[in-house]
């Protein structure tokens, strides 16, 4: 038996629309054994077949491989929300690929998974983290996905997570065509001071960063808590931005006191949230053989 574990994603991480994501310790879990026939369990039953995200990833893992296709039978055993900009999609696809690359025994490197991965996902920010743990920032060139790995210091994670969804095609619907010459200085200056101080464990130059022109003021619209909760933040100076798309919100402190004592706010302020505490994950997707 084979088995995959994953972790969530923050993507964008507020400057860094499309091309900065973060690894955090919300794993999800998946296990591959040997049938005589394709089955799919642990999740909706729309998605116990073929068309199951995992399932895809991995034959078109075989496909790149020049590989038949096996039947397995797939467990999958995840609580990394859908739809709320955790990366969950991406769990499903480098689960797929790592889990074929082990089932075959090819031995791919981590760049070949990223390559196959981000060709699925159409974009690498969520997927890169996911296999290289940390934080990573990505460009294409072409059809080529760079990848640089950015060390984070020790910060402890506080994701937001409202009870409904905000779907990706929706949130790209609202993002501006155009980009004043001044607004994107600034964007490009306060993207390289974030990675900086994600680095260097400076929190105070951290929340400064986070000033995006992108994608939030567009997307805030969608999540109701996130004026309040960025207010509260910037008071305080806590990092703080939308996960991907949304609905999450992740923010950021090296004392986790400081993301408890927001917690308590968010229990007496807001009846319709979730949260739970994080660490961001050193190391990205593994393999285990049981």
């Amino acid at each position: 038996m084979i088995s995959v574990c994953v972790p969530a994603t923050s993507a964008n991480c507020c400057v860094g629309f499309d091309c900065l994501g973060m690894a955090v310790d919300w794993w999800a879990h998946f296990t591959f054994e040997e049938s005589d026939t394709l089955i799919v369990e642990g999740c909706l039953d729309e998605f116990k077949g073929k068309n199951n995200l995992v399932v895809q990833a991995f034959y078109t893992t075989c496909d790149y491989l020049h590989l038949g296709y096996p039947t397995f039978k797939l467990t999958i055993d995840t609580d990394v929300p859908f739809a709320r900009g955790l990366g969950s999609s991406s769990t499903c696809v480098v689960a797929g690929i790592l889990a074929c690359d082990a089932w075959f025994k090819k031995g791919m490197d981590k760049m070949e998974v990223l390559k196959i991965a981000t060709s699925i996902e159409g974009h690498p920010d969520n997927v890169a983290p996911a296999i290289f743990g940390q934080a990573t920032a990505c460009f294409m060139e072409r059809e080529d996905v760079k990848m640089s790995l950015v060390p984070c210091a020790n910060y402890h994670c506080l994701a937001i997570v409202p009870r409904y969804e905000v779907k990706t095609s929706q949130a790209r619907k609202v993002l501006p065509t155009g980009m004043a010459f001044k607004d994107c200085v600034s964007q490009v200056s306060h993207a390289l001071v974030f990675i900086q101080a994600l680095q260097q464990g400076n929190e105070s130059l951290l929340a400064s960063s986070c000033r995006d022109l992108l994608h939030e003021p567009y997307r805030r619209q969608f999540i109701k808590e996130y004026d309040r909760i960025k207010k509260y933040c910037d008071s305080k100076q806590l990092p703080m931005w939308i996960s991907g798309s949304g609905s999450t919100m992740m923010v950021v402190s090296l004392e986790k006191s400081h993301l408890v004592e927001l917690s308590k706010t968010l229990e007496s302020c807001f009846s319709e949230l979730d949260y739970r505490f994080l660490t961001i994950a050193k190391e990205g997707a593994f393999i285990k053989y049981e």
